[in-house]
């Protein structure tokens, strides 16, 4: 265990406190953000960790979320809260073990002679920055990716409730023009499809392999006929 995190009902690594959060035993929005940033960067500055520099990209996220809890630049909503919650809880999870790994790493290169590196004067010119500056700098180094699968908001219960409201009003439609932007509202609604199909509620057909679908509502397990469909 390379990191540890304590607050007012626990004390273990990061794994730890994602199983805990996992299983229920704590919520994520008993977590306090800030203090588990603040250890996590004091425990880090205080190893002795020759390659420390590999980390940046990991300790300038970590800097970049501080940076943004204390200028408040999100609007208090819990369902935030509580993703940024298990977003920081999945970065201190990867910190952890890159910590691990850069500890065990040096402690097989142990035998080898190593050459201190120089210290570099600090330049002067630099005066103090505001947070407000820190957090713009900070943010040009964070990673674009997200680290835990984000929520779902439209699965495939929310796309069949959306596709029987739209075959209520015409009773038939093509796949091409339901308005679908992305591949994951495509692939979630194509699999409510299915769902449909398989309780006989549509009945989907097409005249050739990668053709357009064709999405008929089928009441009480009657298909349309083609007048229907052609008016």
């Amino acid at each position: 265990m390379a990191i540890t995190l304590s607050f007012e009902g626990f004390s273990g690594s990061p794994e730890e406190l994602k199983r805990a959060l996992r299983n229920g035993r704590i919520s994520v929005r008993q977590l306090p953000l800030l203090q588990l940033i603040d250890q996590a960067l004091e425990q880090v500055e205080g190893l002795d960790l020759p390659e420390r520099g590999s980390l940046l990209p990991i300790l300038a996220e970590l800097l970049e979320r501080k940076l943004r809890a204390l200028l408040k630049l999100d609007a208090e909503d819990p369902e935030t809260d509580e993703e940024e919650g298990e977003s920081l809880v999945g970065l201190l999870v990867e910190l952890d073990e890159a910590v691990k790994f850069l500890l065990e790493r040096a402690e097989a290169r142990s035998l080898v002679i190593r050459v201190p590196p120089a210290e570099l004067p600090r330049d002067r010119r630099l005066g103090k920055l505001s947070i407000a500056t820190l957090h713009r700098y900070a943010r040009r180094y964070v990673r674009q990716q997200t680290l835990l699968p984000a929520k779902e908001r439209f699965g495939v219960a929310e796309a069949w409730q959306w596709l029987m409201a739209k075959l209520r009003r015409t009773r038939w439609l093509w796949f091409s023009r339901l308005g679908l932007s992305s591949w994951t509202d495509k692939t979630v609604t194509f699999a409510a499809l299915l769902e449909g199909v398989r309780n006989h509620h549509i009945k989907l057909q097409q005249e050739e392999p990668f053709a357009d679908l064709l999405i008929e509502m089928v009441p009480n397990g009657e298909q349309l006929s083609d007048e229907q469909r052609s008016a």
